[in-house]
């Protein structure tokens, strides 16, 4: 069983690095390894062709957008499961291990797992509430499993199947309209409580304003493909995480310093945001 991993990249230079050393350092050494750049302005790419020798292959994406990156990564891919991560994800030392136990059965077409964020503190609460928010709610609300996109694999023979059913974008979750689509074309979807995949809290550290904007495509995505309960219930799954979650989730992390594991009251008065120390492109 070959495993490729694609990894979707735009201006990722702080953060690509490290997701590179998590992967070609698995317990289980992975086949194949393909950073999409797409359109990088910064050292994205250099970086990433450092790593040639440990089986990575940089290919570029001129067509801007994830989807467009997801798409060119998973057709060149040579493995017969194809994983894809984030450029901010660091995956554990066992997971491609993990990856291939899933795959064991040949009844599964696609597998995911749960993440947590390393760059936050308290690790456990974090890897709950993803569970929850991002597998547990999802499934109650479409009535099938779901997949994350910064930890999530799918057989080869799946995606030539799934490649002509996907949505384009680009206002939509890629990952749960892939599935979606997966549900309808009866595909089985395998969800790895030890597939594990770390990720980094930036996205929740910027501005309400931003965050908010980046959660409506959550209900979007299921109006698109016509799931009209789905998405009233994810508009209000939305609206309370941002009234009563994200105000001291915010502050949390403005006070957190990743590199010493603690919180900082001189940090969380300090003028520089932690949106500014974790950039999203």
């Amino acid at each position: 069983m070959k495993i490729s991993v694609v990894v979707p990249a735009y201006n990722e230079e702080a953060a690509i690095g490290h997701c590179l050393d998590a992967l070609v350092n698995q317990i289980v050494p992975v086949d194949e390894i393909l950073v999409v750049d797409n359109n990088s302005t910064d050292r994205t790419a250099e970086i990433a062709e450092k790593y040639r020798d440990h089986g990575v292959r940089v290919i570029r994406e001129t067509v801007q957008g994830l989807i467009p990156a997801r798409n060119r990564g998973f057709d060149e891919a040579t493995g017969d499961i194809l994983g894809r991560i984030d450029a901010d994800t660091r995956v554990e030392p066992d997971w491609s291990q993990r990856l291939a136990e899933a795959f064991a059965d040949p009844t599964v077409s696609a597998a995911t797992g749960p993440s947590w964020f390393y760059d936050a503190p308290l690790h456990r609460t974090g890897l709950a509430a993803q569970r929850l928010f991002c597998h547990r709610v999802n499934r109650m609300l479409s009535g099938h499993p779901m997949l994350w996109g910064s930890n999530m694999a799918l057989t080869k023979e799946c995606w030539q199947e799934l490649r002509h059913h996907a949505c384009p974008g680009p206002d939509i979750f890629e990952d749960l309209d892939l599935a979606i689509h997966l549900h309808r074309l009866g595909r089985k979807v395998h969800y790895a409580d030890r597939l594990r995949a770390p990720v980094s809290a930036r996205r929740i550290a910027g501005s309400l304003r931003d965050l908010h904007r980046y959660l409506r495509t959550w209900h979007r995505t299921y109006a698109l493909h016509g799931q009209r309960k789905a998405a009233v219930g994810a508009r209000a799954f939305k609206l309370a995480g941002l009234v009563f979650l994200f105000p001291s989730v915010a502050l949390m992390l403005r006070a957190y310093t990743p590199d010493e594991g603690r919180l900082s009251l001189r940090k969380l008065l300090s003028r520089s945001s932690s949106a500014e120390a974790r950039p999203i492109p």
